[in-house]
């Protein structure tokens, strides 16, 4: 990491805007070694400008920063939500100077200051998920027009919502995939970290799982097909009037699909189940630690199947764990 920094103009002017609004010198002077140490961290990382690295940061490298700045540095949670704050405001003013119009930290969750279990909607029984995963093979609640499409998409859904409860995925993960990632004859993924290459992992994937995947592969016509063993994405944004799967001519290849149309197909899948509004790929995560837990797997094991760097990051499960009654435990596996 580079010795030699120096504020980008955008954030000069963020922190002039501080002065102005009558901040004082001490707290400006606090978020300039605050951002100088996260643009450092972040430009490490990437051979880009500052507002290049700024404009095209996603939410899962925020979280690897914060991740480091809590177990590497050992930084206590007060010090970590300070952090978030400032680099909300930037975001904000970065936003409303109109030099980008979304950025991530807008929505970061800062850590509280006591962890606190999950809540019961923060998670799923075994019954909502089979409940959940029957309706994503079904037809129910669709509109005609809605079950001529329906055949390209049953087999990919129902793959994308097994990488988040059998394998424990994040959603950032999940959108990532590469034909590359993706080794249908070893029935291996690789998962790759945004920020840091060693933390890559390959998990081993289940015949029927692997199939599920294959199976959708194949169904997309092999115009828009993305080449096998190719940085192409595995996952494809589907175009619902011409039923067909997207083709990106900027990019000369099948257009991925994003994290805001995966959050979308969960949303829409959630509701076609009946199950309650707000489930999320989190909670979908959540369900799959919480069950890992409850039928024996260790901690270090789980740590190391997730790509932690450390333990700290299930203490709000195990927490969980600690406050569910024999009847609850017994929802999430049976």
């Amino acid at each position: 990491m580079t010795d030699l920094y120096t504020h980008p103009e955008f954030v000069i002017d963020f922190l002039d805007s501080l002065k102005e609004k009558g901040r004082a010198s001490s707290t400006i002077k606090r978020y300039s070694y605050d951002l100088e140490d996260f643009f450092k961290w972040m430009m490490n990382y990437h051979d880009k400008d500052a507002f290049t690295v700024w404009s095209t940061l996603t939410y899962d490298q925020l979280d690897e920063f914060f991740l480091y700045l809590m177990e590497k540095r050992a930084y206590k949670v007060r010090t970590i939500r300070r952090i978030i704050s400032v680099t909300k405001q930037l975001a904000k003013f970065t936003i409303t100077s109109d030099l980008i119009t979304r950025h991530p930290a807008t929505i970061y969750d800062a850590p509280k200051l006591e962890v606190s279990p999950l809540t019961r909607d923060e998670w799923l029984s075994h019954e909502e998920v089979e409940r959940l995963l029957t309706s994503v093979q079904s037809e129910d609640g669709l509109t005609e027009n809605q079950k001529l499409a329906r055949p390209m998409l049953t087999k990919r859904n129902d793959w994308i919502f097994s990488l988040f409860l059998i394998y424990g995925l994040t959603l950032q993960e999940v959108a990532r995939i590469s034909m590359f990632d993706i080794q249908f004859a070893r029935n291996q993924l690789l998962i790759k970290s945004s920020m840091d290459a060693t933390k890559s992992r390959t998990i081993d994937l289940k015949e029927e799982d692997k199939q599920k995947a294959f199976t959708y592969y194949q169904m997309i016509p092999e115009p828009v097909r993305p080449r096998q063993h190719s940085k192409e994405p595995f996952h494809i944004a589907f175009d619902f009037q011409r039923k067909t799967f997207h083709w990106s001519y900027e990019q000369d290849h099948p257009k991925a699909l994003t994290e805001i149309a995966i959050q979308k197909m969960i949303r829409n899948e959630v509701e076609r189940a009946g199950l309650r509004k707000g489930i999320s790929a989190q909670h979908l995560r959540h369900t799959f630690i919480l069950q890992q837990l409850c039928s024996g797997t260790s901690v270090s094991e789980l740590q190391q199947y997730l790509g932690f760097s450390s333990a700290l990051s299930l203490d709000r499960c195990l927490l969980t764990l600690d406050h569910l009654n024999e009847q609850e435990r017994l929802l999430l596996i049976s």
